[in-house]
């Protein structure tokens, strides 16, 4: 499964381009919030600009970047309340453990939106690529 998924930047605040979700009446713009670590990976891949696009795989894929592994299910409901991301019932952590084929460490957060976004799942991998 290979996903193309836009992201922006807006008020210093990363989010992912979702209009379907929207208006599908699944969630509100809080739901599409990038944070916990998400936030400053595209800050990394975005090159500190105010968009970038990506590529999703649950495979390897050729001139794939970056590579996630899923750790465990959890939230840090107090900072996600701070920040103001939609209330959630959970998420997942993940641990950037390769950029450029090379070992790499960042550990970030992602909502149930990616759910949505693999079809119904958090996956074990993701592959990323930089459009």
């Amino acid at each position: 499964m290979i996903i193309t998924k836009k992201f922006y930047k807006e008020d210093g605040m990363w989010y992912i381009d979702l209009p379907d979700f929207l208006e599908a009446g699944l969630g509100t713009k809080a739901n599409l919030l990038m944070v916990a670590g998400a936030d400053t990976f595209l800050d990394l891949l975005s090159n500190n600009t105010h968009k970038v696009s990506l590529v999703f795989s649950t495979t390897d894929f050729p001139y794939s970047l970056c590579k996630l592994n899923k750790l465990h299910l959890g939230m840090d409901k107090e900072y996600l309340d701070k920040i103001g991301h939609a209330p959630v019932d959970y998420g997942a952590y993940y641990d950037v453990v390769e950029m450029n084929k090379e070992p790499f460490q960042h550990k970030l957060w992602l909502c149930p939106v990616t759910e949505y976004v693999f079809g119904g799942n958090y996956p074990d991998e993701i592959y990323v690529k930089v459009l």
